[in-house]
């Protein structure tokens, strides 16, 4: 692709700033430069709505208010803060990242793009979104937001998350950086992505640039971005039981060889653990990454009397403190139905009570 022409580069910033400095949402994390609390909102949106995100952001802050106090948490603590953000993962590479920060930078988030990016979890676009926002350096940056938008501002054709058109992207980025403005020029590329050039209908009469958008003016916006194949999502069948004993409830510490939420404590399955599975309850249906989950649910009487390694007997009104996953915390049993449904024996009650499914 030959180099935009000066004017066209012109046009472009000069429009897009205006309308960001305009019209741009008021969210919490672009009401500070603290390069900390930007790092953390990067992370929290990758793969999760602003909806979801904005009043997450504030309690994780409030529990871990600086790097310092991140490094310092235990990864059990890190999880409960994230439940329901999903992609776990994540919060386990902050929390390595910080203690890299404090162990290696004395607790001071590193101001150089090189030192930035080796830290845990964090990418090329991560990267270049705290050292042009909070730094106000000139890096470029490229998420599905902006490959979108490019994609239909250059009409440009094949699969965007190939390796070729990845180099492509990244280089209209640079050419296309304002280098007097990057904060403001990648979260206006971003904001244009996420509020109006939309991936199914977008609203190309609102947007500030549509005069300049090849796929506008060929009339055919509905083109861009092409398809990419979709991964087929994996089938993965589990057998989970539920065993609560006087008032406490056997809950299983998921190891590194787990295909879903590992190191995450959950409701033991049945290959987990010798128990003896009783009346199934009922099926549901979840989704995690690329994985459709079918979950059953069964009534089960453990078998021996100690407790299984890997295991822990939890208060039943702390399940919440260790189940992070919504994949367990739709399952919970609600505290006025502990109770009911019960079978006959007296010294160890079963209970689950089965909620639905994930969107």
């Amino acid at each position: 692709m030959s180099p935009l022409k000066p004017r066209l580069k012109e046009a472009l910033r000069d429009g897009l700033l205006r309308w960001y400095r305009r019209d741009r949402r008021d969210l919490p994390w672009r009401r500070t430069r603290d390069p900390y609390r930007i790092w953390v909102s990067e992370i929290m949106l990758q793969q999760t709505t602003v909806k979801t995100v904005s009043p997450r952001y504030e309690e994780f802050l409030g529990r871990f208010p600086d790097v310092k106090a991140l490094a310092r948490s235990s990864e059990e603590s890190v999880l409960r803060a994230w439940a329901g953000l999903g992609y776990y993962r994540r919060a386990r590479a902050m929390r390595e990242a910080a203690i890299k920060i404090r162990d290696v930078h004395g607790g001071a988030f590193p101001d150089r793009y090189e030192d930035v990016l080796s830290l845990p979890g964090v990418g090329r676009y991560t990267a270049g979104a705290v050292m042009s926002i909070a730094f106000g350096k000139p890096y470029p940056l490229v998420d599905g937001n902006v490959a979108r938008v490019f994609a239909r501002l250059f009409a440009l054709r094949g699969d965007l998350k190939t390796s070729a058109m990845s180099q492509r992207l990244w280089a209209l980025a640079a050419e296309l950086l304002d280098r007097r403005a990057p904060g403001d020029w990648n979260q206006a590329l971003m904001e244009l992505g996420a509020t109006i050039c939309l991936p199914e209908a977008p609203r190309c009469s609102a947007c500030p640039v549509s005069r300049l958008c090849s796929a506008r003016i060929g009339g055919s916006t509905g083109s861009y971005p092409e398809s990419a194949r979709r991964v087929r999502a994996e089938p993965l069948r589990v057998e989970a039981l539920y065993v609560e004993r006087g008032g406490r409830v056997l809950l299983w510490k998921r190891g590194d060889g787990e295909r879903i939420l590992k190191g995450h404590w959950g409701f033991p399955e049945i290959r987990h653990v010798d128990a003896r599975p009783g009346k199934l309850i009922k099926t549901l249906r979840h989704s995690i990454m690329n994985h459709r989950i079918v979950l059953r649910l069964r009534y089960a009487t453990l078998q021996g009397g100690g407790r299984p390694k890997s295991a822990r007997w939890v208060n039943r009104e702390k399940l919440r403190e260790y189940l992070v996953s919504s994949l367990w915390l739709k399952c919970l049993p609600p505290r006025d139905g502990a109770n009911s449904g019960l079978g006959g024996n007296r010294g160890t009650r079963y209970l689950f009570s089965p909620v639905g499914s994930r969107k």
